[in-house]
């Protein structure tokens, strides 16, 4: 009986060998194994063993490496059916856990330990066998774009299905998929960077234009009856016409005409036309426009018109006719990124563009434009400038000869010129829109709660009244024109009241209230207002320059105030003696 079972023993050794070698690509480098006395004796032993393998496998089916490794450390496994590939590994002195983390990871499966089993499958593991089906909402990326940057993250059997109406995902995946994608979200599903972008664009223009010439105009006619040239006898009436044009051929300019018709001498009639026209002409384009725009989103700023045109389409069945537009103006295209360490990556394209002529294939137009792409700090300021055109055109003519006689000669020449010189310079500064932060006491303490709020949008708001109240007030900028001084100083006030009163925190809030007090003061002589005004500087902003000058000012108007008192004082007992006299009387 102990026989029988030593064969069986013997018989099994050797169908196991056989089985191995008949798997193994090259046999003799496929298995280097522990000697058999190192060999774990289960399942359970194997799997808390310390103990170290080596394995050596070159091109080799990765069903026939884990039935290797069952069979020769007496693992239970258990492999799931889409479990294939083939696998090239080199493993010295590792355990069997590193060495099935090994194979598996770089197919892409996992295994899961129960008990003494050992479960392979694909995704994250024994939980992962069965998917399920999660709506996840977003807050502030769009899920067409989340869609896209978690495809890569969801197993192969996962999907993505995209809801715009609530933008949300639907994702069907393993558990362990699922969770690894609402990881990913917490990173990327977050409030976008805001960046509010300021310019200023200034288009200076300027003309110098001249045309000067002479037109002459002569006709000899003899009087009477029928008589010749220079009183010669004939038979026909003779006459002698002629014209002379010597006018400037500048198609700039017309007009400046000085015309002479009152020439008659003896049947010798004239004319003459003086062209003489000089203009100068400058022009000073501002545009001060802000926008706010998304982290990477461009923001476009169009200052101008649209200009129609017909636009014609060949097609099989006739010819059809669109109408389309196109931006005639001031325009300025500007897409920032912000870095993390606060920079500002922007790329910058201003262009300013002018309808020359409309042909029939559509209008012609001159334009001036730049692209850059450049780098700055937030709040710092980038000036592109150079975009100059200068355009300078001179025409001489005359009769020969004559146009080169002394001073008389200008009656017998012409000359335009055309001058121009245009300028684009742009100025642009952007902001980074902070988030919202709050800070809070405990909730034992009666304490107030403080909510601080990135000011870049007070910035340009205080900056815009800033700006029309200094030109209210010292009568410049197209607010300015036409208005009398009564009006401008009534809105500079008003300007300088609104900025103190509803951004006291601003920087230029001190030296409003400073303003405001002085025009309460000089111009509309409130010394009591302007009083109360400079106490309020002192009181709210003590650390401010304007602090000193604002008690000087209220040492003066005390004092001014003092001495109409006491010049009121002084009227009323004068009064009052009169009184008294007529009383008497």
């Amino acid at each position: 009986m102990s026989n029988t079972i030593h064969i069986s023993k013997m018989t099994s050794f050797i169908v196991i060998f056989f089985f191995l070698m008949s798997t193994c690509t090259l046999p003799a480098q496929n298995v280097h194994d522990l000697p058999a006395s190192n060999m774990p004796q289960a399942a359970g032993a194997a799997a808390g063993s310390d103990e170290l393998i080596t394995v050596d496998y070159k091109d080799a089916k990765l069903s026939s490496v884990l039935r290797s490794l069952a069979y020769s450390y007496n693992l239970n496994l258990v492999t799931a059916r889409e479990v294939k590939g083939k696998i090239t590994i080199s493993l010295w002195d590792v355990t069997i856990d590193e060495a099935l983390d090994a194979i598996l990871t770089v197919n892409g499966y996992a295994y899961t330990r129960k008990g003494n089993i050992i479960y392979i499958t694909a995704g994250p593991g024994l939980e992962g066998v069965d998917v399920a089906t999660e709506i996840i909402p977003l807050k502030y990326i769009n899920a067409a774009e989340a869609s896209v940057l978690l495809e890569k993250i969801i197993s192969s059997k996962g999907d993505i299905r995209i809801n715009e109406v609530t933008n949300s995902l639907v994702l069907t995946d393993f558990p362990a998929f699922i969770k690894r994608v609402r990881k990913a979200l917490e990173e990327i599903d977050t409030p976008p960077v805001q960046v509010l972008i300021e310019a200023k664009l200034v288009d200076i223009t300027e003309q110098d234009f001249k045309n000067m010439g002479v037109t002459y105009s002569l006709d000899y006619k003899p009087e009477g009856l029928i008589k010749g040239i220079f009183n010669r006898d004939t038979e026909y009436q003779e006459e002698l016409a002629g014209t002379q044009t010597m006018a400037g051929p500048s198609s700039t300019l017309s007009g400046g005409q000085l015309k002479i018709t009152a020439f008659t001498l003896k049947g010798l009639s004239g004319s003459a036309t003086i062209d003489a026209l000089i203009q100068d002409n400058k022009a000073h384009l501002l545009a001060s426009p802000s926008i706010l725009t998304l982290n990477g989103k461009e923001a476009r700023i169009i200052i101008g018109e649209r200009y129609p045109y017909k636009e014609k389409t060949q097609t099989t069945t006739g010819t059809t006719e669109t109408t389309k537009f196109v931006d005639i103006g001031t325009t300025l295209r500007v897409t920032p990124w912000v870095s993390p360490d606060g920079n500002i990556k922007m790329y910058v394209h201003p262009e300013v563009s002018s309808l020359t002529a409309q042909l029939d294939a559509g209008p012609r137009i001159a334009t001036r434009e730049a692209d850059a792409t450049i780098m700055v700090k937030d709040g710092e300021t980038i000036v592109i400038g150079g975009l100059i055109k200068r355009q300078d055109d001179s025409v001489k003519g005359g009769i020969p000869f004559l146009k080169d006689i002394p001073i008389i000669g200008a009656a017998f020449s012409n000359m335009s010129g055309d001058a121009t010189s245009t300028e684009l310079v742009v100025f642009i500064t952007p902001r980074i829109v902070k988030e919202q932060t709050m800070e809070t006491q405990d909730a034992d303490d009666d304490q107030d709660v403080y909510v601080q709020i990135d000011k870049s949008a007070d910035h340009v708001m205080v900056n815009t009244l800033w700006e029309e109240a200094r030109n209210y007030e010292e009568d410049k900028g197209i607010e300015s024109r036409r208005k009398n001084e009564s009006w401008r100083m009534a809105e500079a006030l008003d300007n300088y009241t609104q900025i103190y009163t509803d951004y006291p925190v601003h920087p230029r809030a001190a030296e409003a209230v400073y303003r405001a007090a002085r025009i309460e003061y000089k111009y509309y002589d409130h010394l009591k207002a302007a009083r109360d005004l400079y106490m309020k500087l002192i009181k709210e902003h003590p650390d401010s320059e304007y602090a000193d000058r604002a008690e000087r000012k209220i040492r003066s108007i005390n004092r001014k105030i003092e001495y109409i008192r006491k010049r009121s004082k002084k009227k009323e007992k004068r009064l009052q003696e009169l009184l008294d006299k007529s009383g008497d009387l």
